[in-house]
């Protein structure tokens, strides 16, 4: 009998936040989580500044995740925070890294702010080329909450439901 691959999230978290509901989600469908890391990143406030930057720029940071692009799994998730009012760099990364692929990709992004990232999704369709199959925001202050699990079901409905209409 073949196994069955599972979906993948790949996540980027600099404070946590993002990592944090990303496992929520993973909990809920059974996902694996792919960590995505950044060198450029990684210095204590310098990293500040080049992440301004980096979002200034519309730029894909190199990812030290290596190959990103997952063999056969049922629908991908990408995960992370918005900076500045866009995705975080390193998302741009990865929906570059999967825009030629098949397989339903949503978005999961956590951001400071209440209020829908829709501008934020806009850029995530763009970079992937093609529309997301689910996309969510989760506002940091609704993190373990009624509210955030509310949010979650219905985007795992919307990527489930998603992956077993592809497969028919």
């Amino acid at each position: 009998m073949p196994i069955t691959p599972r979906p993948a999230i790949f996540c980027f978290s600099k404070t946590g936040h993002s990592r944090r509901v990303a496992d929520a989600f993973a909990c809920r469908t059974g996902a694996d989580i792919v960590q995505i890391e950044v060198e450029r990143y990684r210095f204590p406030l310098l990293w500040i500044a080049r992440a301004i930057w980096d979002v200034g720029r519309k730029a894909a940071p190199p990812l030290l995740t290596g190959n990103i692009v997952p063999a056969q799994r049922p629908w991908i998730v990408a995960a992370g925070p918005v900076w500045a009012n866009e995705p975080a760099p390193p998302l741009r990364s990865v929906l570059a890294g999967l825009a030629t692929l098949e397989a339903p990709v949503g978005v999961l992004l956590t951001c400071g702010r209440s209020k829908e990232q829709s501008n934020s999704f806009a850029t995530c369709e763009t970079v992937l080329g093609r529309p997301l199959a689910a996309c969510v925001s989760i506002p940091n202050d609704i993190e373990d909450t009624e509210d955030m699990d509310v949010l979650l079901s219905a985007f795992a409905s919307a990527m489930t439901g998603r992956s077993s209409l592809g497969a028919a």
